[in-house]
């Protein structure tokens, strides 16, 4: 008989996803231009990313976390879509992810 084991929350990363996601940055430094978006996007912070995508649902826009989270062309092309929406609120949170996204492109550890 097989064992059931407990699925993990909607959305944990497992503690062994993380030393793949720094390897995945390395390399993705390492790459050359043209193919760097088809690599892993880096991690966003869980709840801004969270609340980001409500708030782009309430303005009938779709916004996938898991291609938020493996696709960096279609994050920014997302960040970009929401800072185009009239929303003071949603503007700050582009800002905000745009920041941490610039921080861990260039290294610097991001504040939360």
């Amino acid at each position: 008989m097989r064992s059931m084991q407990s699925p993990s929350p909607v959305g944990a990363e497992p503690p062994a996803a993380m030393p793949l996601l720094a390897q995945g940055d390395a390399r993705w430094a390492q790459r050359q231009p043209q193919w760097r978006e088809r690599e892993l996007a880096l991690p966003w912070p869980r709840e801004l990313l969270e609340t980001f995508t409500l708030r782009m649902s309430s303005h009938g826009m779709c916004v996938s976390r898991a291609l938020m989270l493996c696709d960096r062309r279609y994050a920014l092309e997302q960040l970009a879509h929401a800072h185009n929406l009239a929303d003071d609120a949603l503007h700050l949170m582009v800002e905000q992810l745009f920041r941490h996204f610039e921080a861990r492109q260039s290294g610097i550890p991001a504040r939360h």
